[in-house]
């Protein structure tokens, strides 16, 4: 499983790292990676 955690404190979790990326993407961002299989949401300025 993959975390991706939000500003805002919102956390989901997806089950490959694609869905997580394709995610990010579709919410106007990317993901970072802080440890592991735990990624952090930047939106895009």
């Amino acid at each position: 499983m993959y975390q991706l955690n939000f500003p805002n404190g919102n956390v989901q979790t997806y089950n490959s790292y694609s869905d997580l990326m394709n995610a990010a993407r579709l919410l106007g961002g990317e993901a970072r990676l802080i440890s592991g299989n735990t990624y952090a949401f930047v939106p895009k300025k």
